[in-house]
């Protein structure tokens, strides 16, 4: 009587390096996407934090009716108009420069698009 012998079959090294070869492919044509989205977020995330900066100057300015080019500082506008002091998450948790009322605030990074044009209008 003859036995039936199942036989163990497994991937080649050959089958697993193709595997691999098109894994790494993906990943290399996806990589510069997820970059360019992480810069967008960090920008969009920077420039929202500068609009907050600049409406809490303003209330401070309405508030204790001061006039335009009155220095102001960080400490003034925290923990009554901000919660927390916010920082740019593309400079390493960077403060921003508040600036003098009436002008807006300035990122620490200076890269092109962290930056507001608040004029008012």
């Amino acid at each position: 009587m003859r036995k039936l012998v199942a036989k163990r079959r497994g991937f080649t090294l050959v089958e697993i390096m193709v595997v691999v070869f098109i894994i790494a492919v993906l990943v290399t044509l996806a990589l510069p996407s997820w970059m360019n989205a992480r810069a967008r977020a960090q920008t969009r995330t920077c420039v929202a934090n500068l609009r907050r900066i600049h409406q809490a100057k303003e209330t401070y300015a309405l508030t204790t009716r001061s006039p335009n080019g009155t220095a102001i500082s960080m400490n003034d506008l925290v923990p009554t108009y901000l919660q927390a002091e916010p920082f740019c998450p593309a400079g390493g948790g960077a403060a921003y420069s508040v600036n003098a009322i009436g002008t807006p605030p300035t990122c620490p990074t200076g890269l092109p698009n962290h930056s507001i044009d608040w004029t008012g209008d």
